[in-house]
């Protein structure tokens, strides 16, 4: 390049610019551009490369100037005897880093030569038109992904306020929704690090037919030669080989990230499935249906062994850690304790005991314990209930009283330890209520079941205004007197009843003291076992709670399914932080009003249940998993394995047992 020419090209950029770089001096900016452009003097303080704009060459004049546009080279090279032919004083320095910028794929880390549609798999803006913001009610250009910035005619065009005639509008599809709010992310410089630093676990996902993937890999992206394309699988892990034989250019692409030797997709998958609850059994059979590649089921329990449990133990401890802390501070704590069983009967493998704050709603404990631990299944809940009530005491928890069920053994074993124990009033309820139900069927007795729901109504009134034993009693008895349109009582522990005394028309409905109904049903009420058990029904709430805490265990837990010991107590682990996070989910409102259901359930025979309509359940408990096992157990798990071999995993129901050789027992 001669010196004028040279001169011509720094006129050209200086002002745009500032391509010629000058070491400060003594003598002015200014100065050392006259002397230099128009006498021909370079500084003294002149550096030995002089950068010029690459936007006053045509292509032609560079070397690589496909490669560079493609992305495949970082710097152009000029040929030599290049001039700077073109002079668009217009552009700006942005058109020029839009030209040559080169951007990165997040998912897989690879520079794409070319953006194709998700929905179509065209090219950017090949069936696109401008559509207005609805923030601004302003024309909006349509911008491609991997651009550092808009064009200086998309700028004029997003600026402008001159509306733009729109197409009539029509329903929109899912497809085409998804393809607007791909096409209106922002592609700047800081969104594009901001993406680059997603966690693997928070970027989004595709479903991606092969034959699309492999469209973008059959023509070289230099010489638009076909080329040699290879293909590897691990799992839903893909990786493509391209080498093209005219000009030897290569690419490795990959579908996932990788963290280390594992593919990130393989291990979100498996955690995606475990605490949510699913079955591995049953994706793989969708994934069949849909041709979509998935690993085996080995891979998935090396998965869960590896990371997942070792990542659920963790968070419970930690969780569990923080609120005994604040039980122990407290002076009396009201506990509700039950059992639940992984198969109905007496042969069952696992039972869990499970301790719950009534006071909060909060599940603080759960137990696991295997069958053969005891000497069978009968044992499994006192069991479970010993081990609980030590390790409570172990963390200095204070107990108040306990509300559980009537189980001989646990009433035993509680009088042992010198425990205040209340029975639930639903289990009591049911015993009493079936036994009527009986009698209302006979002959003669039908006139029972239109007081059914009345003395179940008294049965929880009695247990919630009575704070004694004969109190509860003396209460529950006045029913025998109340049906025979009395209202007055001997026992000086409730003289009377509450209700406003007046009289009845219908004196049909009362029942006569010597008949064959009045007997039976004061059989019933007057045996002593119920008003034994009567005196200890629970003033406090009731173990309902741990009911439905047993329900939410199906989801993560089904009976029908079998689990290792672990396994089973990850996933009761899984199914208490489901339960805690959502047991105080408020009530659903719509149009401002208190939002109510009305069923009506075959096991109540007719009769109508009402309950509140709760706000959607959260699901915070798997984020946070999901970011400790990418950021904290998969990069070091040892830490994490150490928590899991803590805890005393019984030998499996079938060690006790010989096991015989596969050809000794073949037929």
């Amino acid at each position: 390049m001669s010196p004028k020419q040279l001169r011509c090209a720094v006129v050209w950029c200086k002002n745009e610019h500032r391509s010629l770089h000058l070491l400060p001096t003594s003598e002015p900016l200014k100065t050392q551009w006259k002397r230099f452009i128009f006498e021909g003097n370079a500084p003294l303080n002149l550096p030995k490369c002089v950068y010029v704009c690459a936007n006053h060459f045509t292509p032609d004049c560079f070397v690589n100037a496909g490669q560079y546009s493609m992305g495949f080279a970082k710097k152009l090279i000029l040929r030599s005897g290049s001039v700077p032919a073109v002079r668009d004083q217009a552009s700006s320095p942005e058109d020029a880093s839009t030209s040559i910028s080169r951007t990165r794929e997040v998912g897989c880390q690879t520079e794409s030569p070319k953006l194709h549609c998700v929905g179509t798999q065209l090219s950017m803006r090949t069936l696109q038109s401008h559509y207005r913001s609805t923030g601004v009610q302003t024309t909006v250009s349509s911008q491609t992904l991997g651009m550092s910035s808009f064009t200086s005619a998309a700028r004029a065009t997003s600026m402008s306020s001159i509306p733009i005639k729109t197409p009539s509008k029509r329903p929109r599809t899912e497809l085409e929704e998804d393809h607007i709010s791909i096409a209106g992310c922002s592609s700047d410089e800081s969104d594009i690090a901001t993406q680059a630093s997603t966690p693997v676990q928070n970027i989004r996902k595709y479903i991606v037919y092969e034959t699309c993937i492999m469209e973008l890999f059959e023509s070289c992206p230099v010489c638009q030669r076909r080329c040699d394309v290879r293909s590897q699988t691990q799992g839903t892990f893909l990786r493509v080989d391209q080498l093209c034989q005219q000009c030897n250019f290569s690419r490795k692409w990959n579908s996932q990230p990788i963290m280390g030797s594992t593919p990130a997709g393989n291990i979100h998958l498996s955690c995606a499935v475990y605490l949510s609850g699913a079955s591995y059994i049953t994706l793989e059979k969708v994934f069949a249906a849909m041709r979509l590649q998935v690993f085996r089921y080995n891979t998935f329990r090396s998965h869960a062994r590896m990371y997942i449990e070792p990542a659920i133990v963790h968070k419970w401890k930690n969780w569990q850690d923080g609120m005994l802390n604040q039980m122990s501070r407290k002076e009396k704590v009201i506990l509700g304790g039950d059992m639940r069983a992984n198969s109905t009967g007496h042969s069952a493998k696992f039972a869990s005991y499970t301790m719950m704050e009534l006071q909060t709603n909060t599940i603080v404990h759960i137990q696991l314990v295997q069958s053969d631990e005891v000497g069978g299944s009968y044992r499994m809940e006192e069991e479970g209930l010993k081990r609980s009530l030590e390790f409570l005491e172990a963390q200095g928890v204070t107990l108040d009283c306990i509300v559980t069920d009537r189980h001989p053994q646990i009433q035993k074993f509680l009088r042992g330890k010198n425990v205040t124990q209340f029975y639930d009033v639903c289990h009591i309820e049911k015993g009493i209520s079936k036994q009527l139900d009986k009698i209302a069927q006979l002959k003669g007795c039908e006139k029972l079941r239109k007081w059914l729901p009345s003395i179940k109504n008294h049965i929880y009134w009695t247990a919630a205004s009575s704070t004694t034993g004969p109190e509860r009693v003396a209460k529950l008895t006045s029913i025998l007197n109340h049906v025979q349109d009395k209202h007055t009582h001997k026992d000086t522990n409730f003289p009377a009843c509450l209700h406003a005394q007046g009289r009845s028309r219908n004196k049909s409905k009362w029942l006569a003291a010597g008949t064959p109904l009045f007997y039976k049903l004061e059989k019933v009420l007057s045996n002593k076992r119920i008003l034994k058990d009567v005196t200890k029904l629970s003033p406090h709430p009731q173990t309902s709670s741990v009911e439905s805490f047993h329900s939410v265990i199906l989801q993560f837990a089904p009976k029908h399914m079998v689990f290792s010991f672990i396994g089973m107590l990850c996933r009761l682990y899984l199914a208490a932080l489901h339960f805690n996070e959502n047991t105080s989910r408020p009530q659903a409102s719509a149009d401002g009003q208190s939002r109510f259901k009305v069923t009506f359930r075959k096991a109540k025979k007719g009769e109508n249940w009402v309950y509140e309509v709760k706000t959607q359940p959260t699901f915070c408990y798997v984020d946070d998993l999901l970011d400790l096992i990418f950021d904290e157990v998969f990069v070091v798990p040892a830490p994490y394995m150490e928590e899991v071999l803590k805890i005393h995993i019984p030998p499996p129901l079938s060690a006790e047992y010989e096991r015989p050789e596969k050809e000794d027992v073949a037929v």
